[in-house]
C-alpha cells in the first residue's frame, strides 16, 4: 500500500547529519550539479555561500540514494483515482 512508504521517511529525517569527517569525498554528480547552480544563479550567490550550497546538493543526493532502495510495487498507489473532468460531487 502506498501509505506504507511513509513509513521510512522518519527514518532518512532522523539520521543523524554527517560532520566534516565523516563526508564522503566529492561526487562528480554535486560537481555538475554546483556548477548549474553557480550558471543559473552565480549573479545572486556570495561565493562563501558556495560550500553550504554543495553540502545541501551532497546530503539530497544521499537521501535521494536512500529513497531509491525502498522497493514498491505496483499495488503501492494513493486509493484514489484523480480525474480533471470529475465533478465533486460524482
Amino acid at each position: 500500500m502506498f501509505l506504507r512508504t511513509f513509513g521510512t521517511l522518519p527514518i532518512v529525517s532522523t539520521l543523524p547529519p554527517l560532520s566534516a569527517q565523516d563526508s564522503p569525498p566529492d561526487s562528480p554528480q554535486a560537481d555538475a550539479l554546483m556548477e548549474i547552480v553557480r550558471l543559473r544563479y552565480g549573479s545572486y550567490l556570495a561565493e562563501e555561500d558556495a560550500p553550504e550550497i554543495k553540502r545541501g546538493i551532497e546530503r539530497m543526493l544521499r537521501s535521494a540514494e536512500t529513497l531509491a532502495k525502498v522497493k514498491t510495487t505496483n499495488g503501492d498507489a494513493p486509493d484514489f483515482l484523480f480525474s480533471p473532468n470529475a465533478s465533486p460531487n460524482s
